[in-house]
């Protein structure tokens, strides 16, 4: 991906640029044809084009990884990109969605992207630099973007305790409900603060978030989230995703990854050791999450009301 102004510094022609293995993408930016073009490499295009560009919005989540709806999550090239720039721009298109928002300086963030990232063959090179808002910034601006579940969801992303094992030695959030806090403002504030409400540190997964608020929204008590399971010995047993210890309750859902040999050794062990202890583990797969959650709920009721839970 190259912009006008880069092939004219590099000596190539306009007539060059005509040629059927150079794609025009908009007036000025250009890639050759044949790979697939990402949003990586438009929007760091467009930021060498104009270095006061910034990376918003939706743009700005995927490009931090944020866990989005899948209608939001994924980008093709009939989506535009989103940038602000002061003042704004008239020139929508397919390709960049201008905005104009007005951003303190500890709402941007420059990130040099030394690796190739993983949007195909077309990521940013090496050397380039991109001004994008924060991540508490982002999640801000995607108050107008998400339902309230989603909204909790990815606060709940931003806010949990990383696993330096699988993380590559991170071993702080990326945010504190602090600056989460300090980002509620602007127009969608008192939906930014309601969601704040319900962000909890623990959760590990959109679904995990999704399964909770269920809970909470039947009536049922709130669970402990990834909290180790500790069994009458006071020795830990195990992290579930869910548990009410006064029940002797537990919950785990089971996604995909449930289904390799290994794993599905490891969480027969797990079972015939809460069983062991006395608890009760009801095991949730993505069935049991559609309608509101309606089947995980039923179960997650009934057990507690057979552990002693009255509403």
């Amino acid at each position: 991906m190259f912009t006008s102004a880069e092939a004219r510094r590099a000596g190539v022609s306009q007539d060059r640029l005509k040629r059927k293995d150079i794609s025009r993408i908009r007036r000025g930016l250009f890639s050759r044809t044949g790979p697939p073009v990402s949003e990586a490499a438009i929007v760091a295009a467009l930021s060498r084009q104009d270095g006061s560009a910034v990376v918003v919005g939706p743009s700005a989540a995927r490009l931090w990884n944020m866990p989005l709806p899948p209608q939001l999550g994924s980008w093709d090239s009939r989506k535009p990109v989103h940038l602000s720039i002061p003042g704004g721009r008239n020139s929508h298109g397919a390709v960049v969605r201008w905005h104009d928002f007005t951003l303190a300086e500890g709402d941007v963030q420059r990130l040099v992207f030394t690796q190739v990232l993983s949007f195909h063959e077309t990521a940013p090179p090496p050397h380039c630099s991109l001004r994008m808002t924060t991540r508490s910034r982002t999640w801000r601006d995607l108050a107008r973007h998400l339902t309230h579940g989603q909204l909790v969801a990815v606060g709940d992303h931003l806010v949990r305790a990383p696993r330096p094992q699988f993380e590559n030695g991170r071993r702080k959030p990326w945010c504190s409900l602090e600056q989460l806090a300090k980002a509620c403002t602007g127009r969608y504030a008192a939906s930014l603060r309601r969601a704040l409400t319900d962000v909890r540190r623990g959760a590990d997964s959109p679904m995990e978030t999704m399964l909770r608020l269920a809970f909470i929204d039947a009536g049922l008590p709130e669970p402990l989230i990834n909290m180790p399971l500790i069994g009458p010995d006071g020795v830990a047993l195990h992290t579930p995703d869910f548990q009410w210890p006064q029940y002797r309750v537990c919950a785990e859902y089971e996604g995909a990854a449930h289904n390799k040999d290994q794993q599905v050794k490891r969480d027969i062990r797990r079972a015939r050791r809460v069983k062991a202890a006395q608890w009760s583990e009801i095991r949730l797969y993505k069935d049991d999450a559609h309608a509101g959650c309606a089947a995980a709920v039923h179960l997650v009721r009934e057990e507690l009301r057979a552990r002693g839970w009255r509403p």
